[in-house]
């Protein structure tokens, strides 16, 4: 039974190696296939553009005097935000939405129905004995 478990798993394992390895061919291939069908289209153009600049990147010469020691840091500030009329303004937020009421909950009471028996099951199922058997003691099971 443990034999057969694991060959279950590695079959399975085996097989999710696979199918990984044909949605990664498919996806490969499908690069090329949407680019042949943009092609085709309205915004062939822009698409072909997309697809050729995607996956290169542009490097550019740097000038002969170049030194790597030069950083120029500029400190950008933004503008200081201001309270404007309309964020005060309540015609934009609905305050009645969001009223909180608080209610008080009355305790609760022992009913008469709850007492009687007749809506409850009082029949008392009596459980099987249970019984101490030779391998509940073994030391074949227990010990190994």
């Amino acid at each position: 039974m443990k034999t057969k478990n694991n060959v279950q798993k590695a079959i399975l394992r085996s097989g999710a190696v696979v199918v990984s390895f044909i949605l990664i061919s498919l996806t490969v291939s499908a690069q090329d296939f949407w680019k042949r069908l943009l092609t085709n289209s309205s915004f062939n153009e822009i698409a072909i553009a997309m697809v050729e600049t995607s996956g290169k990147t542009e490097t550019t010469a740097l000038p002969a005097n170049y030194s790597s020691n030069a950083f120029i840091f500029q400190n950008e500030t933004e503008p200081a935000l201001e309270l404007e009329s309309w964020m005060t303004n309540t015609n934009y937020f609905n305050e009645s939405e969001f009223q909180i009421v608080n209610s008080v909950e009355e305790p609760l009471e022992l009913g008469n129905w709850m007492l009687d028996e007749n809506y409850f099951n009082s029949n008392k199922i009596e459980e099987e004995t249970l019984e101490l058997e030779n391998w509940m003691t073994s030391d074949k099971f227990w010990n190994s």
